[in-house]
């Protein structure tokens, strides 16, 4: 039986804007074991299936890095349910190891994709020893780290010289018109969505809060870079609804 959160969290007393201003692991943590009997699916129906192109892209990215390695190591963190972890394994030679903060993820992750290594832990203290990874990569969940900085300087670490990080996440447009549309979707539709399908809500409202307060493009990329990366750039994807950051240690 998968293990409680450390702290319960009550939804109905908890905005989701509070939440993201307060962030804490043991927050979302509970937040994601609520979610994932139906992530896999609303994932899907909420993106109109984009999402498994995104994923695709990524890898694609990660494949051109790794075109002289013939048997590249990649970590995946914030793997959820392991779909962006399957497709790095994809990648000639590939040995992925992925991790996520959620019991009840992973659960469903270890039956999708049993011949992946799996842990449960969390992005700001991996464990792992320094210099092991040719590529980690993370699939829309480093918007919900505790703390962005210590996670990065985690992935810097455990990256070997020369190694890339990969991070996809969601992308408000720049474009005036595209964003106020992607803002009715995001903030009106997709949780009225969501919520005929799955009984946490809450964790749809919370989504287009988290994204519209992390920092994106440049900011981002900046960040990357105070936290040791020598270089990093962004790939905006499908009219800027999401976005593939690449850095290199």
């Amino acid at each position: 039986m998968a293990k409680k959160a450390d702290t319960a969290v009550n939804h109905s007393k908890v905005s989701a804007q509070s939440l993201n201003q307060s962030k804490s692991r043991s927050s979302i943590r509970h937040m994601f074991d609520e979610v994932a009997p139906t992530y896999d699916f609303l994932n899907h129906l909420l993106s109109l299936g984009i999402d498994n192109y995104w994923r695709a892209r990524a890898t694609s990215e990660a494949r051109k890095r790794l075109q002289n390695n013939p048997a590249p190591r990649i970590l995946d963190v914030a793997t959820g349910t392991g779909d962006l972890a399957a497709s790095m394994a994809k990648i000639s030679g590939a040995k992925v190891t992925a991790l996520d903060l959620s019991p009840e993820m992973l659960v469903i992750a270890r039956k999708k994709y049993p011949e992946i290594t799996f842990h449960e832990g969390y992005a700001e203290k991996l464990p792992f020893n320094a210099a092991s990874f040719d590529v980690v990569s993370a699939g829309f969940g480093v918007r919900n780290f505790e703390d962005l900085d210590k996670g990065m300087r985690e992935f810097h670490r455990i990256l070997k010289p020369g190694g890339h990080a990969l991070i996809i996440e969601p992308m408000i447009p720049r474009n005036s018109v595209l964003k106020k549309l992607y803002l009715i979707y995001f903030k009106k539709v997709l949780p009225k969505i969501a919520g005929m399908f799955s009984k946490s809500t809450f964790a749809y409202d919370y989504l287009p809060h988290s994204v519209e307060k992390f920092p994106q493009a440049e900011a981002f990329t900046a960040i990357l870079k105070r936290n040791g990366f020598r270089s990093a750039e962004y790939i905006p994807m499908t009219f800027e609804t999401s976005i593939l950051y690449i850095a290199q240690k």
